[in-house]
């Protein structure tokens, strides 16, 4: 019956002598495994090693080796010659001594674990095209925060001379049109810096520690001071916990959802934002809700990519890349962002910490 059950599994059982030269028991596994037949070992108890890709034999030998001398085995190794030896498996056995201490019979199983080692792979080959994002990502924060701003500089230096010379001389429509040249050139300067701002969200970032969000979210309105008093705006705020995160970024995400709630607030009432938490299981979830417009359900699964602006797109102010930064932070913390909303009804803007402690989560684990 014992024999029998070792059928129903895809391991390969097997027992042999100390001095492997004879074959105690293997279940057909093996066969499927190796790509040889259970006959073959029998009759040749080593026929197995000669399945085993040239490259790998002397590791399996020594192995064989020290299960004769009394220790474990723990190896990986390419096999099979009829599927150009890509099939992987993994071995672990054991010695197994008599009443006197030496070693009579070594057992153990092998398994096929040819799709971890494909998927093992791919995750390397993904990990090794991260870096490389990565990398033009860094290249790219330089030449934003050089090579692009001075450029920069000197168009917005000249246009405001220009007109600060001969802005009388201006009539209506000249004035018009230097305005906008300013305004985009300011715009200009906005972008490139929000772009940065995105691109060193994992390269500048800290390590996490614990943090009240009640005074992480305290300090982020006193940055929006001016914003909040400018528009008469209401901000209230529950009892916030403490989470583990990155104070500076999670401060950050607290004033790109309130500013953006602010901006987008419409134009015929006093906007009123509210902050709350809610303790889940694993997770604690945040939600800053407005009185505003709203986020058509078509917009809702692109508001989050940069460039995609709502109501205020014609702000200067607005870079269409806060909620893009926004969503990359609560990703790094492992997190999850999304906005609930019917037109005319305001929006929620929800977000997720995860309870237990972990590391930061590397560039690219969320696309």
């Amino acid at each position: 019956m014992l024999i029998q059950l070792t059928e129903y599994t895809n391991d390969c059982l097997w027992m042999f002598t100390a001095d492997w030269e004879e074959l105690v028991f293997a279940n057909s596994a093996y066969e499927n495994i190796f790509g040889n037949s259970v006959a073959e070992l029998e009759e040749d108890p080593t026929n197995f090693v000669e399945a085993v890709h040239p490259d790998d034999r002397q590791r399996v030998m020594d192995s064989m080796a020290k299960l004769s001398n009394g220790e474990n085995a723990d190896l990986e190794f390419r096999v099979n010659a009829n599927t150009g030896y890509e099939t992987w498996a993994w071995v672990q056995a054991n010695p197994m001594k008599n009443e006197s201490g030496d070693v009579e019979y070594v057992a153990g199983y092998t398994r096929d674990i040819t799709e971890r080692k494909e998927y093992q792979h791919k995750l390397e080959q993904h990990r090794e095209d991260l870096e490389q994002s990565n990398e033009s990502l860094r290249e790219f924060a330089y030449i934003a925060s050089h090579d692009l701003q001075e450029p920069l500089r000197m168009v917005s230096s000249y246009v405001e001379l220009l007109d600060q010379e001969y802005g009388e001389q201006f009539d209506d429509e000249a004035e018009e049109y230097m305005e906008f040249a300013i305004n985009g050139a300011q715009r200009m300067k906005q972008m490139i810096n929000s772009l940065l701002a995105y691109s060193r969200v994992h390269t500048d970032a800290e390590e996490f520690d614990e943090a009240d969000a009640n005074e992480v979210f305290e300090t982020s309105c006193q940055d929006l001071k001016l914003l909040i008093e400018d528009h008469d705006a209401e901000v209230s705020v529950d009892d916030l916990p403490v989470v583990r995160a990155d104070r500076d970024q999670l401060g950050q995400v607290f004033q790109n959802l309130v500013k953006n709630a602010i901006e987008h607030a419409s134009e015929d009432g006093t906007p009123s934002i509210e902050v709350t938490a809610t303790e889940r299981d694993d997770v604690h979830e945040f939600a800053v809700s407005d009185n505003g417009p709203g986020v058509p359900t078509s917009e809702q699964e692109d508001i989050f990519k940069i460039f995609r602006q709502g109501a205020s797109a014609s702000s200067t102010a607005n870079t269409g890349i806060g909620l893009a930064i926004t969503q990359r932070i609560v990703q790094r913390h492992g997190g999850e962002i999304w906005v609930e909303s019917e037109s005319d009804d305001g929006a929620t803007f929800r977000f997720t910490i995860p309870k237990t402690a972990q590391s930061p989560v590397t560039e690219g684990a969320h696309p």
